[in-house]
């Protein structure tokens, strides 16, 4: 069959960086391997309308076949993609896979116009169900997919099988789908990987070793099942070494879910890529690594390790089933930074056990290591995780069609409530983007040779504090997303640092670049005043916030409001430009006001680090140190703006819930006029 493969259009502007879709180009093969006549049509490299595109390339290529995918936050895009499919040729066979398909194999029929969606790992299921098109013959003999029958039902066949043997694909067809036409546009501020290669030119390719993950961490989602299989390592050098040759390629990102658990497996890895002389990034569990393993690593030219940490509260840790003590976590960490290997790491608020004090926990161990530049960010519950599953059990995702189409949606399934909850996550947005480990900056202006095809470059240089070590970053493209800072990463000692974004100050004579990275700051200010909502005077006011008794309760009430309101306009100040002294000061001090003294003395520390030669910023941190409700053993970064209670879960009710036991799903129905989950 003809078959057009399509990737979804995942940037603002055509040549923008974006993660290669290792999933499509691994079908890909496996349909051309099959005999099927395959044309590539990859959105993210085309100027024009996505619908336009879709349909000239279908008639182009007269294709019976449209098959694309992704994962669920890009839903919105597939779906164009389909909607043009159908309306180029009503007869056309539109087939999606992928996370928007497998985290919730019954609602995918509702959100996009598919005639099939491919359940799990996609390359054998695929080329089965063509096959049996093409031979008129049963689609539901076929293993691994969701339809429509005749009559209109939703079919969800048995579930397929995991390959154990990982050979027996094809390797990935990345030209097809375009590798080679972005490859030479990849930069180093592109991504924080890309900043370790040292000749400013990152040909970075995506690979992997192995398939899905050991564990069942509760917040994520296997789009290509439960069942860990790895790689030989024989045939992924093989496959390496014929990129290298192909594609002069410099550096390699492991995308594996979980890089070895195997100790002997990872050394092996180590003492073969090292003489490849090859930059490269893996994700590790913080339990595998070690100073022995570590230093190999490093050696072998392992630049950066991306760890899930999550949580530096052990109940919830626990609750995600991490399968990880915090004491280890910061053993590996301190381990990894004395190795000089890049640290990747994220917490993230909001799991069903989170409440206040363990946020204020995991926030006491970020105030005091930021040295590792560990990202704040709130849980997402997305489609498909044991979280998602458990939350449509208990009733709090009642519409999944209109779930999945909102996406992000940040759904509040912790034991805090909805107006702390935002909070927090306000105030954690506020800390991640403006407390800054600044390095000096030695040069940055507008690149004499530009790139064809992409954004204003400029030839940055800075120098790390850490080791002094002078990082030249040539050609650098800065996204409207980069804000007034930008995180840098040393090519010497593989620190983290902060420096000053001068593009978006318009201090550079550089109109169009000024002009897109200013609407990209308002785009974050916008988003953040969102998560501000409970500041805006909605929030039931805690008795905390209400002892004031020589006030009648309707001042008290105004004061309360009062101060709320001014902590949401300093944290969006601040947002707006971290690197001005007062705006910290400003923060600092709403943020004492509402009794986050632990926040406000990092913002007060900050606003010091700044402006070293204002005494009012130092008598406002003293005076902030003799308050009798200030305790450094025990500080408080979050606190309470309601007493409201938090949102009710019915599975708090289960004592003893196993979590290992897959819970019950509902199945998904669709009455005439509304969505419903049919408990069946």
């Amino acid at each position: 069959m003809r078959v057009l493969v399509v990737v979804p259009r995942l940037v603002a502007t055509p040549g923008d960086y974006y993660s290669f879709p290792l999933g499509l180009a691994y079908i890909t093969s496996a349909l051309r391997q099959a005999g099927h006549q395959v044309f590539g049509l990859n959105l993210n490299h085309r100027s024009g309308e996505v619908d336009e595109l879709v349909v000239a390339a279908i008639r182009a290529h007269a294709a019976e076949v449209c098959a694309t995918g992704s994962l669920s936050p890009f839903l919105s895009e597939v779906k164009r993609i389909f909607k043009a499919a159908r309306s180029a040729n009503k007869q056309i066979l539109n087939i999606a896979g992928g996370g928007v398909v497998s985290s919730d194999p019954e609602v995918s029929p509702y959100i996009m116009d598919i005639d099939y969606g491919i359940v799990g790992e996609g390359e054998v299921t695929i080329c089965e169900l063509l096959e049996k098109l093409q031979q008129q013959s049963d689609p539901s003999a076929c293993a691994g997919i969701v339809y429509r029958n005749a009559k209109g039902e939703i079919v969800k066949t048995g579930d397929r099988s995991p390959v154990m043997d990982l050979t027996q694909f094809a390797w990935p067809d990345y030209e097809t789908l375009g590798f080679s036409e972005m490859l030479h546009l990849r930069r180093p501020l592109d991504h924080h990987f890309f900043q370790s290669q040292n000749d400013n030119a990152p040909r970075a390719v995506d690979m992997i070793t192995s398939r899905s993950c050991p564990y069942s961490c509760t917040f994520c989602f296997h789009p290509v099942g439960k069942v860990y299989r790895e790689r030989p390592l024989d045939e992924f050098f093989a496959e390496l070494n014929s990129l290298i040759a192909r594609y002069r390629v410099n550096m390699v990102s492991i995308l594996d879910e979980l890089f070895s658990l195997r100790r002997a497996r990872l050394l092996e890895f180590c003492d073969r890529i090292k003489p490849l002389h090859l930059n490269w990034l893996v994700q590790l569990h913080p339990h595998s690594a070690d100073k022995e393993i570590l230093g190999a690593m490093r050696d072998a030219g392992c630049s950066y390790i991306s760890y899930g940490i999550e949580s530096m509260n052990q109940s919830v840790l626990v609750s995600m089933q991490k399968k990880s003590k915090r004491e280890r976590i910061e053993r590996t960490l301190q381990d990894t930074y004395d190795a000089k290997i890049g640290i990747q790491g994220n917490l993230i608020f909001g799991d069903t056990a989170e409440t206040l004090e363990t946020a204020n926990d995991s926030m006491s161990w970020w105030a005091h290591n930021r040295k590792y530049q560990v990202y704040l960010s709130r849980l997402q519950v997305y489609p498909g995780s044991p979280d998602y599953i458990v939350a449509v059990r208990d009733g709090m995702i009642s519409d999944r069609v209109a779930y999945a189409n909102d996406l992000p949606l940040y759904l509040n399934i912790s034991n805090i409530n909805h107006d702390n909850l935002d909070g927090l996550s306000f105030q954690a947005d506020i800390h991640g983007r403006t407390l800054l480990n600044i390095a000096p900056v030695k040069g940055f202006k507008r690149s004499k040779r530009q790139i064809e095809g992409r954004d204003s470059a400029y030839d940055i240089a800075w120098s790390c504090p850490r080791c002094e070590h002078v990082n030249h970053y040539d050609q650098c493209v800065l996204r409207p997303d980069h804000g007034k800072s930008l995180r840098v990463f040393c090519r010497s000692c593989r620190s983290r640092w902060d420096i000053r974004n001068f593009a978006a100050y318009g201090e550079i004579a550089d109109p169009p670049a000024n002009a897109s990275l200013a609407a990209g700051m308002l785009r974050i200010i916008k988003r953040l005043a969102r998560y501000a909502k409970c500041a805006a005077g909605r929030a039931a006011l805690p008795s905390r916030l209400q002892r004031r008794p020589s006030l009648s309760p309707a001042e008290v009430v105004k004061k309360a409001q009062d101060k709320i309101e001014e902590l949401r306009k300093a944290g969006l100040s601040v947002a707006d430009d971290p690197f001005i002294a007062a705006r910290h000061v400003r923060f600092a001090d709403a943020l004492a006001e509402v009794g986050a003294l632990g926040a406000a003395r990092l913002h007060y520390e900050q606003a010091i680090s700044l402006s070293p030669h204002s005494p009012e910023v130092a008598a406002n941190l003293d005076a902030l140190k003799r308050r009798p409700d200030y305790d450094a053993k025990s500080e408080i970064y979050f606190v309470s703006f309601s007493d409201a209670p938090p949102p009710y879960r019915k599975s708090r009710e289960v004592v003893c819930y196993d979590r290992k036991r897959e819970p019950a799903f509902p199945v998904y129905s669709r009455s005439a006029n509304r969505e419903s989950i049919d408990a069946r």
